[in-house]
């Protein structure tokens, strides 16, 4: 059990509803999510397995490390884990972002107040969805895109919409804005590890 406390309420607390977020978000990836198996290491978090994601609600404040990201790695393949999804109290810094951009297929970072609620369920959200590989051919081929990250919007790794579904650089998002007019329009951005390069 978690006993840090936080400003509000403790960990151990949020721990839960924080695990339920994650699964309902699994469940919108396709992901299996029923079944939560606990796994035990020394690594300071407490981890979870849904399928072949492992869930790392972070006991100390944050990552502070590349030896951290390196264990979670490590952690995450010796359990036969394919995406590690870190939860940490405290936001990261901008050189630990940094440093998780070029992990970006393999570990997803949240702080912990980004899984409070299910965020597409908002009524300011579009909805967003990966396109499949054959979307993502046609997609390309009737717009003529030979290169997505310059012919294309970007979204990047990190933005709170790509991280909730999963988005890994390299692929293409619909985002589907809703108009009073118009309807429905989509919009398609090139996922990146980073937009600012």
């Amino acid at each position: 059990m978690i006993k840090w406390i936080t400003k509000f309420k403790t960990i151990e607390h949020t721990t839960m509803s924080t695990l339920d977020v994650i699964q309902i978000m699994l469940r919108q990836r396709g992901i299996p999510s029923d079944v939560v198996e606990d796994i035990e290491s020394e690594f300071q978090a407490t981890i979870h397995k849904i399928s072949n994601v492992l869930v790392f609600i972070m006991n100390r404040s944050r990552i502070s490390s590349e030896k951290d990201i390196r264990s979670i790695v490590s952690i995450m393949d010796a359990n036969g884990g394919t995406l590690s999804i870190v939860v940490v109290p405290v936001k990261p810094s901008e050189t630990v972002r940094s440093l998780l951009r070029q992990y970006s297929d393999k570990i997803q970072l949240f702080h912990i107040g980004q899984l409070q609620f299910d965020i597409t369920t908002h009524r300011k959200v579009p909805s967003h969805r990966i396109l499949s590989t054959d979307e993502k051919k046609t997609f390309q081929e009737k717009f003529h895109i030979q290169t997505p990250a310059t012919q294309m919007p970007l979204i990047d790794s990190q933005d709170p919409m790509a991280l909730w579904i999963g988005a890994i650089p390299g692929d293409i998002v619909e985002v589907m804005r809703r108009s009073e007019t118009a309807g429905g329009t989509p919009y398609y951005r090139f996922c990146v590890a980073d937009v600012t390069l």
